[in-house]
């Protein structure tokens, strides 16, 4: 290192709505793992409310434990946004109006259609004297860097898409600038959806059990578990063999849960093999209420892919839209494998499609019965090659189990596409 004498970090995040459980703390998380692909270390994280004496609480802690801090929440304009003042105070450095950053957030008022900025809003250009200043690109309040005694502490706006922003651009860039020692941090992360941790640790094992470098980390999450390895290499490498070498095994291993890598999605990943296949989707919903289609078009592009999706959540609506005959759903059920096939083909039909895929389940509090259990979900896909359909069993509540199968559903369309006996890949 040039001038860090650690790398380790602590996280702060500041808020009364963190603590009170009405805003779950993402922020943290996607800090630790951005620190972490540049070889930095999250040695805890910490979150308090705004107060004043809670905050400069967590910075004396945080300052105790690492030289690199990153801080977020606490940056508006509003009363309860007192973490600058916080901070600046229990480093000594007096708040200043940065005029370059004044004129930046009056011009992104008058960008808005605004007449005049509101005047709350002068604050968000106050900067402790001698900070460095990283101009905002999605928002108002611009990022600040304290350096004081070998400590660098970063304050970021709490607003996800800012902060995600503001490190992108700002954070690691100048992190890995200071850190360069001749060596480079490298990781590659492995995508995996359909497997739970501790499952895919034991197939793993094999592979993993005595490995030392590259340093392995399994990231698991409600879609699946991200497998991510992680090395240093001289700084003008950009490959690792031991990287490419643990990976090879890793997929040998357990190649049908892997969908991509690093930031691959899965639905990025099934919009291009839709496309190398010259195929085209539409999709029928009922218990996810939207969420395959939703997910699906958050992919640039997918207007090349995607035909139409219908949420059919009453009876009614999958006889009229799908064609699903009646009968069936008054003796199977409107969650049954029938339905999910009826529905399924239907939608290809009626939107002349390659390929339609379908969704139905019961995702509770309430619907259940003594054969059909809360979380019960049957989900249908049919091609130029027929219709398959899958069984879950999922458990958690009404939200979980909507988000899993929509997670499902995406992953079948994936394993259907890459099923050589039927496409060629």
């Amino acid at each position: 290192m040039k001038d860090l004498t650690t790398d380790s970090a602590v996280i702060i995040t500041i808020g009364n709505e963190l603590l009170s459980g009405k805003t779950v703390d993402t922020n943290a998380a996607f800090i630790a793992r951005r620190l972490a692909e540049i070889g930095i270390k999250t040695r805890r994280t910490i979150t308090v409310g705004d107060e004043k004496r809670e905050i400069q609480w967590g910075v004396r802690e945080a300052c105790s434990a690492a030289k690199i801090i990153v801080c977020t929440g606490g940056l508006g304009p509003t009363r309860d946004d007192i973490s600058k003042h916080a901070v600046a105070e229990y480093f000594g450095k007096p708040l200043r109006v940065d005029r370059d950053q004044l004129r930046i957030v009056e011009q992104k008022f008058r960008s808005l259609g605004y007449k005049e900025m509101p005047k709350s809003n002068i604050s968000q250009a106050e900067v402790p004297e001698g900070a460095v200043v990283f101009s905002n690109s999605k928002g108002t309040a611009p990022g600040l860097l304290i350096i004081d005694k070998g400590t660098y502490f970063f304050m970021l706006p709490g607003v996800p898409v800012e902060m995600k922003a503001l490190m992108k651009e700002d954070v690691i860039p100048y992190l890995k600038k200071r850190l360069d020692s001749g060596e480079t941090v490298l990781s590659r992360t492995i995508r995996t959806t359909g497997i739970g941790e501790s499952k895919l640790a034991e197939l793993l094992d094999p592979a993993l059990s005595t490995l030392k470098d590259p340093e392995v980390a399994f990231l698991p999450d409600l879609f699946g578990v991200d497998v991510r390895l992680t090395t240093k290499v001289k700084s003008k490498s950009k490959l690792s063999p031991k990287i490419e070498k643990i990976e090879k095994e890793i997929l040998k291993l357990a190649s049908e849960y892997v969908f991509g890598f690093d930031d691959d999605t899965l639905e990025s990943v099934i919009g291009s093999l839709l496309i190398k296949h010259n195929l085209t989707i539409s999709i029928a919903e009922s218990c996810t209420g939207g969420l395959v289609g939703n997910r699906i078009t958050d992919s640039p592009g997918s207007s090349a892919y995607f035909e139409r999706g219908v949420i059919t959540y009453s009876n009614n609506s999958k006889v009229e839209l799908l064609g699903v005959d009646p009968d069936v759903i008054e003796n199977k059920g409107a969650v049954s494998e029938e339905t999910a096939i009826q529905m399924a083909e239907g939608i290809k039909i009626r939107s002349r499609c390659e390929m339609g895929l379908s969704i139905t389940g019961i995702a509770g509090p309430s619907g259940a019965t003594t054969t059909k259990p809360v979380g019960l979900v049957y989900i249908a896909i049919s091609d130029g090659f027929g219709t398959s359909v899958k069984k879950l069993q999922l458990r958690g509540d009404r939200e979980r189990i909507k988000k899993q199968a929509a997670q499902a559903a995406l992953n079948l369309i994936r394993i259907r596409l890459n099923d050589k006996n039927l496409y060629r890949n």
